[in-house]
């Protein structure tokens, strides 16, 4: 398989090549000129005329012009030389901050990749990126950036296809939503906790997926924050003094330094020690976190402490009051949650409550948004398309003109200059030859 890495190059030297070859066409032999004193010196034979007929003038010397030219033509645009058939590319981009996670997160990828490759045999291409978590619009710069190299490197390169691994919760959209019309195809996006896990460890970025829920003694075995988490797969009822946990939550109003990652202090009066108490207690239409919102006759029953940039908020009621705060407690963190829910109340049962559980059993730092989708009817991307064409990177960085093999520039210079001498030598011989 033959390519370039500067087609236009290579038309420039083609039409050049056909310029010479229309002059040759065109181009007449004059007679040679002979100065006779008179007429009867005219050598007796068949007068000639000059005539212009389909047949190129010094075919050697058209032919040696031409190789000439393309020769320096193809080394100039960079020609690709491949004897392997068209292939396709597999790209899987990871946040860097889970190389501790590899084996098993590659393995999850790696099976996602390979449900509808055409390519399954080949080893994947993985780009381990930081910040996938905050905004995975940097997986999709970072895999631009790879097609491209490999686009330009291997000719034999027909198609790519992409595989992001990602969270269910981001920090932000921005970066995804301005650079996903950039890949000009589905995006396979894979979670980094297996499907149907109920008690996994925590993954760097993701939310966590074990909850462990304190209740208060009055409340055990109906507390209804232990049931919405239980029947998400993530929570277990627990009394206090046991090992580390990733998310403890306590029914209480203070916090008598838990040993969890993030400690999670949600009162059943709605009212955690340092808020103000409102008096008189009012209503609020609905209750915003990650950008969902759960719309319920909710009762506001304490107002926030000041935020700083060590107290923010994490989940906010309809009129922008913070509703739920996190304070950073060296390497982990303490939220307070001041949602009064009734003890029979089943609103955070539903979907629409999974913004603000997710938000409480995120890492400490905070997970913004919920995670892009990919579907068939992706804004600006085929439907169904899970390949991206290798000829849209090639033409991204059109300064690559070194040839595949490295050598192949050489030779293909070497036989222009070839050509170019033997062209010389044989114009020289032919001007001898009429001049004699």
């Amino acid at each position: 398989m033959i390519g370039f890495a500067a087609p236009w190059i290579f038309g420039v030297a083609l039409a050049a090549a056909l310029t010479i070859t229309a002059l040759h066409f065109l181009s007449v032999r004059q007679p040679r000129v002979l100065l006779l004193p008179t007429a009867r010196f005219v050598p007796e034979r068949d007068a000639r005329a000059v005539a212009r007929h389909a047949k190129p003038s010094d075919v050697l010397l058209l032919l040696l012009r031409v190789i000439a030219l393309l020769a320096a033509g193809s080394a100039l645009a960079g020609a690709r030389c491949d004897a392997q058939s068209a292939r396709t590319s597999q790209l899987i981009v990871i946040d860097a901050a889970w190389r501790a996670d590899s084996v098993a997160l590659l393995s999850r990828a790696m099976s996602a990749a390979a449900v509808d490759s055409v390519a399954a045999l080949e080893l994947p291409v993985v780009l381990w990126v930081n910040g996938v978590s905050n905004d995975p619009g940097v997986a999709i710069a970072a895999a631009i950036r790879e097609s491209a190299s490999q686009a330009h490197a291997d000719p034999s390169l027909a198609a790519l296809s992409l595989t992001v691994v990602m969270p269910e919760l981001v920090r932000s959209r921005r970066g995804w939503d301005a650079w996903r019309n950039q890949w000009p195809a589905r995006i396979r996006v894979v979670r980094p906790v297996h499907a149907g896990a109920t008690d996994t460890g925590a993954m760097a970025g993701a939310a966590f997926g074990r909850v462990r829920v304190m209740s208060a003694a009055t409340t055990v075995g109906t507390d209804v924050v232990a049931a919405a988490y239980a029947s998400r797969g993530v929570s277990a009822l627990r009394t206090p003094g046991a090992d580390v946990d990733d998310v403890v939550v306590r029914r209480e109003t203070t916090d008598d330094a838990t040993n969890a990652r993030v400690t999670v202090l949600w009162p059943v009066s709605g009212v955690p020690a340092g808020w103000r108490a409102a008096l008189p207690a009012d209503s609020v239409g609905a209750l915003v976190a990650t950008g969902v919102a759960l719309v319920a006759p909710w009762v506001r029953t304490a107002l926030p402490p000041a935020l700083s940039d060590s107290v923010r908020a994490i989940a906010w009621w309809s009129d922008g009051v913070a509703a739920a705060v996190e304070r950073t407690r060296g390497t982990s963190c303490v939220r307070e949650v001041a949602i009064a829910v009734a003890p029979a109340s089943d609103l955070l049962l539903s979907p629409t409550a999974d913004g603000v559980l997710r938000a409480l059993r995120a890492p400490c730092g905070g997970i913004g948004v919920p995670a892009p989708k990919e579907s068939a009817g992706t804004s600006g991307v085929a439907a169904a398309t899970m390949q991206a064409s290798a000829s849209r990177f090639r033409a991204l960085n059109v300064t690559a003109r070194t040839t595949q093999p490295a050598w192949l520039a050489t030779a293909l210079l070497v036989m222009a200059f070839v050509a170019l001498l033997a062209e010389h030598v044989v114009r020289r011989e032919a001007a001898g030859a009429a001049a004699s």
